[in-house]
């Protein structure tokens, strides 16, 4: 039976309540800054040779930020609401990754007034879209898919590809476009990085805090696994590979084998644990 109504089985503690509300709080701030700042014709660290942050990439977070905070705060907030906004943020930057792809770049780049959101950005943002719908549709912990924490693992490769991007001055890491602006600059990085930590706060749901709450040895190989991936291919990049002005290295296949190891090894904990719950509740 569906029920048009919030669904909170698991509510945040006042700790990580008050501390999502202020990195929300922080994105709603700073995305309507940027909206405000390309409204007025002088957008926020422009320049026409480099990437700069798009109006489309602040609405986006914008929107979702308040969806989150309504859940969280407003008791009577609709469940069809919040996956409509997510939804229509979803459908946005799936229709700006189409539009990068198949329009001339020389028609979308003459609107010196407009800036696409770039590619890699879009997926960062639909992957926290998913992340919020799974959110709101059912628990992560006793599924036997951890779909909420394979999405919300999943939207952060985007960031740690860009951070690539700027250790090594490789623009594809960037996701650049043809045109210059189109990108992942160091504005936007801070915002994704700010939208994560506060969705990864505001889901109490997720294994990954089961997990990390079962005593110290899970930290620590979690904080290896994490090393793993995003730690890992910064060291290659600098040992194995030769700045060049773009095109993939061995850093990328670094960080996407942690990414692989991570989130299986994710998979494997959760099926253990459901494994160990069922053998007790036989007995």
């Amino acid at each position: 039976m569906f029920v048009d109504g919030p669904v909170d089985p698991a509510p945040l503690a006042a700790p990580q309540r008050r501390l999502t509300t202020l990195l929300d709080a922080a994105l709603v701030v700073g995305s309507s800054a940027v909206l405000l700042a390309w409204i007025a014709g002088r957008p926020i660290l422009y320049e026409a040779s480099s990437p700069v942050m798009s109006a489309f990439t602040a609405l986006s977070l914008l929107l979702m930020a308040l969806v989150r905070q309504a859940r969280l705060h407003v008791g009577t907030w609709p469940m069809a609401l919040s996956l409509a906004m997510s939804g229509l943020v979803l459908g946005g930057n799936v229709s700006s990754i189409v539009m990068l792809a198949f329009l001339p770049p020389g028609l979308w780049a003459s609107f010196s007034g407009v800036v696409l959101t770039s590619t890699m950005t879009s997926i960062g943002l639909i992957l926290f879209c998913l992340h919020d719908l799974a959110v709101e549709l059912r628990e992560t912990p006793e599924s036997p898919f951890l779909l909420d924490d394979l999405l919300i693992h999943l939207a952060l490769v985007p960031g740690g590809v860009s951070l690539l991007g700027y250790l090594l001055g490789n623009p594809t890491y960037l996701s650049v476009h043809a045109d210059p602006r189109v990108g992942i600059s160091p504005l936007e990085m801070v915002f994704l990085a700010t939208y994560a930590a506060s969705a990864i706060l505001s889901n109490p749901r997720l294994f990954l805090w089961r997990f990390l709450a079962a005593g110290w040895t899970n930290r620590l190989v979690f904080a290896g696994l994490f090393a793993n991936q995003f730690v890992a291919p910064v060291v290659v990049a600098f040992l194995f590979t030769e700045r060049r002005p773009r095109g993939p290295g061995l850093e990328l296949f670094a960080m996407l084998g942690g990414v692989v190891a991570t989130l299986t090894f994710l998979l494997l904990q959760a099926r253990l644990q459901r494994r160990r719950t069922s053998a007790l509740a036989a007995k």
